[in-house]
């Protein structure tokens, strides 16, 4: 976990220690900040990507930290913020204001409080929600600037990153081309994507050099049709092990969902896809490598069948008991042709947006 702290010095020491204990911390800031001063150091800590932000209210000027904080948040909307809030109490105008923008981890307490373990626990348990917020949340905002009439779209979607996996039965079945088929309708939606290539043929670092791919987000990433990718190189090709040297890479990213390409599904690869959120098996429907399937296939994954028309996959199902889904050809992996097929297939990790009418409207 990557941590940055603004602190005062009264709190610095016991909360430092706290973080460390649950990451590393690779920005701090200790003492107390003007209005030029809040706004630069929250600029800095835009520009870093750490997961947790833990800023202690008495740095400076409640509507200073509040206006700040909103830029933050645009530059860093995936970042968690832990704001401490000593001898505050519910119904302050500041930490009401914070509510508002989305911020629900309100640490407070005594200003002589053990701010250390208070920091501790806030670490070791889930981001907070807007009911365990709602007591500070009055309603006022610092600017003024919330409309009655404005209409708010309430997106419920999953936390954290997504994993989806993607194996094969066998070489040739169209794992890669399924990958990067739904890894870019992932990014058509507007979420930021990375593809990770664990494949025994590794081939996505030849496509990026064809593509002429500009350098993506962090290192080792290259960009194509709005999502990155990390091709294997040699060191790693086909061990299986490009994902796990990448996991603090993909942090640094903040990715929403992370796509991998795992080639064929040998023995050593099931573990890989019963850790992804979302495991997908591509399978060919022909009558004359059921067999294949059969060995490999688990009730977990969710297999898909290229070129298969649904009365190949009624017979499979018929005689094998294996159920799928057809997936209609399509030559472009970055075409939108089949965006309603991944539309219903990815649904189940995909956010839901409901809307919310304001409350003059609710009257």
């Amino acid at each position: 976990m990557l941590i940055s702290v603004i602190l005062t010095k009264q709190r610095s020491e016991k909360v430092i220690e706290a973080a460390k204990e649950s990451g590393e911390i690779i920005l701090e800031q200790i003492g107390t900040l003007d209005s030029q001063g809040i706004k630069g150091v929250l600029n800095s800590a835009a520009r870093v990507a750490s997961d947790v932000l833990i800023l202690d209210l008495d740095i400076g000027s409640g509507s200073d930290i509040s206006v700040a904080l909103q830029s933050f948040r645009i530059a860093r909307p995936h970042t968690r913020i832990i704001i401490l809030a000593p001898d505050r109490e519910p119904g302050d105008v500041v930490v009401s204001s914070l509510v508002g923008l989305g911020i629900y981890d309100i640490v407070s307490g005594p200003k002589d409080s053990d701010w250390g373990k208070l920091v501790r626990d806030a670490l070791s348990s889930q981001p907070a929600t807007y009911a365990q917020a709602a007591r500070w949340h009055t309603g006022q905002f610092l600017n003024n600037s919330v409309h009655a009439k404005e209409q708010v779209i309430i997106e419920e979607r999953p936390a954290g990153v997504v994993t989806i996996a993607v194996a094969g039965i066998a070489h040739g079945i169209g794992c890669t081309h399924t990958a990067l088929s739904i890894a870019s309708f992932l990014a058509r939606l507007g979420h930021s994507v990375a593809i990770i290539e664990d494949s025994q043929r590794p081939a996505l670092g030849f496509l990026c050099s064809v593509m002429k791919a500009r350098e993506g987000r962090v290192q080792r990433s290259y960009t194509i049709h709005g999502f990155d990718v990390f091709p294997s190189d040699k060191s790693t090709a086909g061990d299986n092990s490009n994902y796990d040297s990448l996991i603090r890479k993909i942090k640094m990213g903040q990715y929403e969902y992370i796509v991998r390409d795992l080639g064929v599904l040998e023995p050593s690869r099931v573990r890989e896809m019963y850790r992804a959120d979302i495991p997908f098996l591509v399978a060919s429907a022909a009558k004359w490598r059921w067999k294949e399937l059969i060995d490999k296939v688990d009730p977990e994954f969710s297999v898909i069948f290229p070129l298969a028309s649904q009365v190949e996959i009624d017979d499979l199902s018929f005689y094998t008991g294996i159920k799928g889904t057809a997936l209609p050809y399509c030559q472009n992996p970055f075409s939108k042709d089949n965006d309603p097929f991944f539309l219903k297939l990815l649904a189940p990790g995909l956010p839901s947006r409901r809307k919310k009418k304001s409350i003059n409207e609710q009257k």
